[in-house]
């Protein structure tokens, strides 16, 4: 059974537009990464590239499991890939009115290793929350290492 190792959850609400996560010393990774409409996140090497632009505001939740972390339910949509990370320490990035802001950062424990990862989205609506909330995106990145 997978075991939670670790987690936090970014302190710092992202205000629009969320380009992604990204290896925290190679963060201009996301800029040459183009996702279509129908695609709303990608993964390549030392980034996850989100498609998160209809959103508001975000808040990003990360997880550490020492194995395939078990299924998630009541999300809108998730996607599973594998990202390489060269620092193993991650952060969200979001863009603004050609502002550049960061979240706060998530060491994974581990340099130079290649991850698997879920990412999950729930968007908040008025019949589930209140006004102050809703426009508001949830994401949980979950992390896992790759078979030796």
């Amino acid at each position: 059974m997978a075991t939670l190792i670790d987690g936090i959850l970014d302190r710092r609400e992202m205000q629009r537009y969320v380009r992604g996560v990204v290896d925290a010393d190679l963060d201009w990774v996301l800029d040459e990464v183009e996702l279509p409409e129908d695609e709303w996140v990608r993964t390549v090497d030392n980034g996850i590239a989100i498609n998160e632009t209809h959103s508001e505001r975000c808040r990003i939740k990360y997880e550490l499991w020492d194995s395939s972390p078990p299924p998630l339910s009541l999300w809108d949509s998730s996607q599973t890939g594998r990202v390489h990370l060269t620092s193993g320490k991650i952060f969200a990035v979001s863009i603004y009115s050609g502002g550049e802001s960061h979240g706060d950062v998530f060491d994974l424990g581990r340099r130079d290793h290649a991850w698997n990862v879920s990412v999950h989205r729930k968007a908040l609506q008025h019949e589930e929350f209140t006004a102050d909330i809703v426009s508001f995106t949830l994401l949980k990145l979950q992390f896992w290492p790759t078979a030796p």
